[in-house]
């Protein structure tokens, strides 16, 4: 008599929680077609993608995504690369570990805080404010909410300066905006419209400076480190320790630009920190 051949029963989803800090998550396999990567991923490698077909295509795909559910479609936080690999494949479905929405935020900004640049950062830190705003618009700006999704806030404002010029030297404004723009005591509907205003200001800052820079250029005084010595003449916090005003600070700073800019030549004798001497 021959014998029966056992049915394996067919979980599509796995309830458990992190072992740290004992969160709900759930493992489920999800239809590849609902899926939708987060927004403030990298543009993907080509030459990634096609390493990660060959080894999924050897030993199938054992490491699952890590995702939030939204509406019955699912936005993938980690895991991108992964995904392109399984969709060049034909994959149908694939497993998801699912993670609570309040972490959502938090997630996005540790996950990506080590290996972008301040440009990425900045766009990283607009995207999230966004979602924040969206769904919390009259939280405050100074809430530990914000904080623990958004951190440093100035990012945002730099965000809101190269969503208009992509081309904006945010790394320059940096060292002043770490001592003035700080959250502010105002629900992020509102906050949202003075850090627009702010980042107008960083814009006009950044024209100038390309201005001066172009004009030291034109006399033969252009060097590898101009940028930098423009901004270490004009900047009126210079090593002041103690916390600044945004509006005062860059009021002087703009004043400042546009009086160099009459005679670009003074910023010459600025020395720049890590450099010796005069350039």
């Amino acid at each position: 008599m021959a014998k029966k051949k056992k049915t394996q029963k067919t979980t599509k989803e796995f309830s458990f929680k992190d072992p740290q800090k004992g969160q709900d998550l759930i493992l489920k396999m999800v239809p590849v077609d609902k899926m939708k990567v987060v927004d403030y991923q990298r543009k993907p490698s080509n030459f990634h993608v096609m390493r990660l077909v060959s080894s999924i295509e050897k030993v199938g795909f054992l490491v699952p995504l890590i995702g939030v559910e939204r509406n019955g479609n699912y936005l993938i936080l980690d895991g991108q690369h992964r995904l392109l690999a399984a969709q060049k494949l034909g994959l149908k479905e694939l497993p998801v570990i699912l993670v609570p929405e309040e972490i959502v935020q938090l997630m996005m900004n540790l996950n990506i805080e080590k290996e972008l640049n301040i440009r990425e950062r900045s766009y990283v830190s607009l995207r999230v404010y966004e979602d924040l705003l969206k769904n919390n618009p009259t939280t405050l700006e100074t809430d530990p909410t914000i904080s623990e999704a958004i951190e440093p806030i100035y990012f945002v404002t730099l965000g809101i300066g190269y969503e208009s010029q992509e081309k904006l030297r945010g790394k320059l404004f940096e060292s002043i905006l770490k001592r003035c723009d700080f959250p502010l005591e105002e629900p992020l509907e509102t906050a949202f419209e003075i850090r627009k205003e702010r980042a107008q200001k960083i814009l006009e800052g950044n024209n100038l400076v390309t201005e001066i820079a172009q004009k030291l250029k034109e006399m033969e005084k252009w060097h590898p480190f101009v940028y930098q010595q423009i901004i270490s003449f004009v900047n009126p916090i210079k090593k002041k320790r103690e916390p600044q005003d945004f509006d005062e600070v860059f009021e002087k700073l703009l004043a400042n630009l546009r009086e160099t800019l009459e005679n670009p030549e003074m910023i010459l004798k600025e020395k720049i920190e890590g450099i010796e001497g005069e350039i």
